[in-house]
């Protein structure tokens, strides 16, 4: 069966070609509402689906965001994708996603083919590894897209392109080994900073950092990815711990800088036969929806990911900024290289070049001590 054309509507419709282009490519310049009504019934009763091209080249805009994550099946980034989705689809566009899997050479190519579509702006969530010599090749195709006119914004660390919004990730973790301390824990197991990832090596650094000033030393520092096969692998990792060392009657506490890290570790370990958090207290880094739900529930470093999403979308479809630095979830240190007073406590500048946003301590069953219960 032969393609409804442009053409097969406007005749159907009594209009000419321009016409039915203006109504169906969303063109500004569009007819009265009784035309317009008229040539979308036509183009109803065809069947036909308006090029994704031409309706690009009439509005000077293709309508469609990329949306760059490392795993989609990390619950961290699902529920980013999923706030930008629903707050993307609200202003009638749409989201190309792709995942990475970490690999910057993925990354690059899923860039190119992005970009290759057209895209308005693009999304770029995680930390990324340095390092690499790809590295200066990523840069140049972010530079590109903005020059022309493309939009970036990166959630998780800073691109040097656009804007983006960063986690006070080292700060975070600092405040949730000390609320731990306060709470009574003493003995310590951490992960070392995923070698290339800057936001787990600020995690586990502030937390070290932390334990350091109240005079604990942890007593294992393992590696494991940043997935829920780490969190596997840190789970056996702690057993063998466990088993090698003089036994004690305080649970050791460890801190996964990843709440799916986090949530793979509590599983696995419950289904070693450890009790948690009577043997091993775990807490994570991220707030996904999931830690609340697992049981124990989780201890963690609520992020706003919600509020971050907004924030990464309303830059991208240039809605007004809101004053998002005096909500209790985002810190009031936005900083500009454009406008210096964006530095000052309380500003949130429209054209904040980076955007801080702070997450709070959530004490949950996970790492309850029993002299607490």
């Amino acid at each position: 069966m032969p393609a409804v054309r442009l053409s097969d509507v406007a005749k159907d419709a009594g209009v000419s070609l321009a016409t039915a282009s203006r109504v169906l490519n969303g063109s500004s310049r569009v007819p009265g509402k009784a035309v317009a009504e008229k040539v979308q019934a036509s183009a109803a009763k065809l069947g036909y689906v308006p090029n994704a091209q031409a309706q690009a080249l009439a509005r000077s805009r293709s309508g469609l965001i990329g949306l760059v994550v490392h795993d989609i099946a990390d619950p961290y980034f699902a529920t980013i994708a999923r706030e930008i989705q629903q707050q993307v689809f609200a202003s009638q566009s749409q989201v190309l996603l792709t995942q990475t899997d970490r690999e910057i050479d993925t990354e690059i190519r899923a860039l190119r083919s992005l970009i290759a579509q057209q895209v308005d702006a693009l999304v770029l969530v995680g930390s990324h590894r340095y390092g690499n010599e790809s590295d200066a090749a990523i840069s140049a195709l972010l530079e590109g897209f903005e020059r022309n006119g493309g939009k970036v914004v990166g959630l998780g660390q800073s691109l040097g392109v656009g804007r983006t919004i960063v986690p006070d990730n080292a700060a975070a973790a600092h405040e949730l080994a000390t609320a731990l301390v306060v709470e009574g824990h003493r003995r310590f197991a951490v992960v070392e900073g995923i070698a290339g990832i800057p936001s787990a090596a600020d995690r586990t650094g502030g937390f070290v950092a932390a334990l350091t000033e109240a005079g604990i030393e942890p007593e294992l520092s393992t590696a494991a990815d940043l997935t829920r096969d780490g969190g596997l692998a840190l789970a056996a990792a702690l057993q063998q711990h466990l088993e090698d060392s003089p036994a004690d009657d305080q649970p050791l506490c460890v801190f996964a800088p990843a709440d799916v890290m986090a949530l793979g570790t509590l599983g696995e370990l419950r289904r070693r036969g450890l009790d948690v958090p009577g043997q091993v207290a775990v807490a994570g880094f991220g707030g996904v929806p999931g830690a609340a739900d697992a049981n124990p529930t989780l201890t963690t470093i609520a992020l706003p990911l919600a509020e971050m999403s907004r924030q990464a979308v309303e830059w991208i479809l240039g809605a007004p900024a809101t004053d998002a630095a005096s909500a209790d979830e985002v810190s009031a240190d936005a900083t500009s290289a454009d406008d210096p007073s964006a530095d000052q406590p309380g500003s949130a500048a429209a054209d904040a070049r980076e955007v801080h946003v702070r997450g709070d301590v959530r004490l949950r069953e996970s790492t309850a001590l029993a002299s607490a219960i």
